[in-house]
């Protein structure tokens, strides 16, 4: 029995009757996917941190002005 690769079970779903070239091509397609998906997903949490800290700092910053308003 061949040993199972990542990506093997959706090239299975998808491409049942695939050439091992065409399988090879979608399974680098897949792995692109997949890093697209990390940076995609990293970027967003690095934001909404960012968003975050931005937000407490405002609301410091405006308590702090308002204060010294009084």
């Amino acid at each position: 029995m061949s040993e199972h690769r990542p990506g093997d079970i959706i090239l299975d779903r998808y491409l049942p009757n695939a050439a091992p070239e065409q399988r090879e091509d979608a399974r680098e397609n897949l792995r692109r996917l997949a890093r697209l998906i990390i940076r995609v997903h990293t970027r967003l949490a690095r934001e909404r941190g960012d968003n975050t800290i931005r937000a407490k700092s405002a609301s410091e910053v405006d308590s702090e002005s308002s204060s010294t308003d009084l």
